[in-house]
């Protein structure tokens, strides 16, 4: 037994397992870097090896719109979510949850307002807060993303873009309305569009 000959094998594979890693990063940077690959690597419970991703996440959490997603997030992300943070950010996401719900509440007669015309009306609770935060006043202000952040739940990414889009695209078809009499033209009201983004924001 020669300890220099052996710290020099432990050496030599040291090396070769480094340039061998730094090789795979260079050819496969998006995979190694990937949601999926760093959420296979974290610490999860048993009932989180079953998801995959998040669109796996969302069909069995049955996670649509805004409705569902207040009344599941709750009881999913401890489930889904392995971080170290996600045991103490409890007390955090009530404030986040709490504001959720009062955004559904304003939201929930816009249907109606875009049914009677009323496209001022549907616009103010679009544009303003708590509503505006999960579309148009960027990420820092985000409470769907606050809440990712404070619980570590990478699945709720999915549910915040398909949350701001809806909301975007419903807001866009009830400002073109507005103003469409006044534009050259035939141009003609686009009412089932509107309602359509809206509850499925809604769902």
């Amino acid at each position: 037994f020669n300890p220099s000959k052996m710290a020099t094998i432990q050496q030599t594979t040291r090396a070769v397992f480094l340039l061998y890693c730094l090789q795979f990063i260079g050819t496969n940077p998006s995979s190694f870097f990937s949601v999926d690959a760093l959420s296979s690597m974290k610490t999860s419970s048993p009932a989180a090896h079953k998801v995959h991703s998040r669109r796996d996440w969302i069909s069995q959490a049955g996670v649509g719109g805004m409705t569902a997603f207040v009344a599941s997030v709750a009881s999913t992300t401890t489930a889904t979510v392995g971080f170290p943070q996600a045991s103490f950010a409890a007390g955090a996401t009530d404030e986040y949850l709490a504001e959720l719900n009062i955004s559904l509440d304003k939201m929930k007669p816009i249907p109606k307002m875009l049914e009677e015309l009323k496209w001022d009306e549907a616009r103010t609770v679009l544009k303003n807060p708590p509503v505006s935060k999960l579309w148009n006043l960027g990420d820092g202000q985000n409470t769907v993303l606050k809440l990712i952040k404070e619980t570590g739940n990478v699945e709720l990414f999915e549910v915040k873009d398909d949350l701001a889009y809806n909301l975007q695209t419903c807001d866009a078809l009830v400002y073109a309305n507005n103003f469409i009499e006044f534009q050259p033209g035939n141009g003609k009201l686009k009412l089932k569009e509107p309602i359509e983004a809206m509850n499925k924001a809604l769902s």
